[in-house]
């Protein structure tokens, strides 16, 4: 690998690694990480957040691995030269091409020289991305690729497949959650002799068990209507009774397939159930409280932490709140496709807040400078920026909940009965979730 294009690449991957980081409030890794090895090695996930599905990705890897990206990406020559030389291959999809036949072979042919040479390819199989928790139908290419790689081999090079899952909390939300669960590998050497027999055939085996593997480690709804109910039902369970990211998963993955089978097996009553969930939630809608004000029956609150912290709260506040206006201001000017809302989020939020936090900088410096403190006090502000936004962080979450608190005590004294029929309607609904 030219030096120059690894420092480049890892300098990148440092940079993406931090900014995952501030974009993100908790980031939760679980099972086989791909470490560096020898073994070439396909890495597959589904695709719910756009770009920042192989960024999410790349950063838990320890080498460097090459993107088969979307040929709509490489128009620009520029950016086609930039990305070709940061190891992305372009994949033509009909909608690239306005429906004319794809010609993948000269991108197909490099992926799979690059694999027998040792190395590593981010895939995403569903060949699209949306925001939704529903593993769309997987393309053929990875299987294909994989095939002829270990074929053109002589069957030597043991190329494996890894699957990856990535939960998101809220994919559209500054500073929500991800799970990232890596399964277990696939090895392609296991379909050689069905490619031998039949490499048709083959190719949709292996690509069968690539959707297998991506489906058993994440969210996998029918349609939206029962991701919203699966949605609802998560958020009283885990208000009820609160799990770690990784055990909440496979709860929510258990609620789930009871809900597919009970779909199947009584649909009257499954739909029943599904109309009192969202009446519930409509009730409570009306009534502008959240399900935790509901589930938490002690009304009191220490308030003193947040009195304590504000003069850390102000500052901080002030510090990020400007990046934060203009990121969204810009997100919302340039995207016009839901979808990608994670994308540009995220790239404005890169270009805002160290142009902003660096204006702070450069400012705090022309007062201190009055003082003969300009260096020092530079320092220590850039130093103080991180901490002070995670402790104003912490203190809207906190003081939101307090008023809710209080706002639900005051709101059980004026409507008894009624919120004595909230808890009675959600005590019925836990019941059931624990039964289907």
């Amino acid at each position: 690998m030219n030096p120059v294009l690894y420092a480049i690449y890892y300098l990148l991957k440092w940079t993406v690694h931090f900014a995952v980081w501030a974009f993100y409030r908790k980031i939760t890794v679980t099972g086989h990480r791909h470490e560096h090895s020898h073994n070439p090695c396909i890495i597959v996930s589904n695709h719910p957040s756009t770009l920042l599905d192989p960024l999410n990705v790349a950063v838990e890897s320890n080498v460097e691995i090459y993107f088969l990206a979307n040929a709509s990406l490489f128009r620009n020559p520029f950016i086609s030269w930039l990305l070709r030389k940061l190891y992305c291959i372009p994949i033509e999809r009909y909608q690239d091409t306005g429906g004319k036949p794809l010609d993948n072979a000269a991108s197909f042919e490099q992926a799979e020289n690059h694999l027998m040479e040792g190395g590593c390819i981010y895939v995403a199989p569903e060949g699209s991305s949306y925001v939704e928790r529903r593993l769309r139908k997987i393309k053929t290419g990875t299987a294909r690729i994989a095939l002829a790689a270990m074929q053109r081999s002589g069957w030597t090079a043991n190329i494996s497949i890894l699957p990856i899952g990535l939960n998101y909390s809220d994919p559209t939300r500054y500073r929500s959650e991800l799970l990232t669960i890596h399964g277990e590998y696939i090895p392609v050497a296991q379909f050689r002799e069905d490619y031998e027999a039949d490499p048709v055939n083959a190719v949709y085996c292996l690509t069968e068990a690539i959707g297998e593997g991506i489906g058993q480690l994440i969210i996998d709804s029918e349609d939206g209507h029962q991701d919203e109910l699966l949605h609802r039902l998560e958020t009283l369970v885990q208000n009820e009774r609160p799990l770690p990211p990784l055990e909440a998963h496979d709860r929510s993955r258990k609620v789930l397939a009871h809900l597919k089978d009970w779909k199947v097996g009584n649909p009257a009553d499954y739909e029943a159930f599904s109309q009192g969930v969202f009446a519930y939630f409509e009730k409570i809608k009306a009534l502008k409280i959240s399900d935790l004000q509901v589930a938490e029956q002690q009304s009191g609150t220490n308030a003193i932490p947040l009195l304590l912290t504000l003069p850390l709260f102000v500052p901080g506040y002030l510090t990020h709140v400007l990046p934060c206006f203009f990121t969204k201001k810009i997100t919302d000017a340039l995207n016009g496709d839901f979808h990608w809302i994670p994308t540009y989020k995220f790239a404005a939020g890169v270009v805002m807040y160290p142009l902003f936090i660096w204006l702070q900088v450069w400012m705090v410096g022309l007062v201190a400078a009055h003082f003969g403190l300009g260096v020092w006090a530079k320092w220590a502000y850039l130093a103080a920026v991180i901490p002070l936004g995670l402790v104003a962080e912490w203190w809207l979450r906190t003081g939101n909940r307090w008023l809710q608190k209080q706002r639900s005590a005051a709101l059980r004294s004026k409507v008894g009965n009624e919120w004595e029929s909230l808890l009675k309607l959600r005590r019925e609904i836990l019941d059931k979730v624990e039964l289907i």
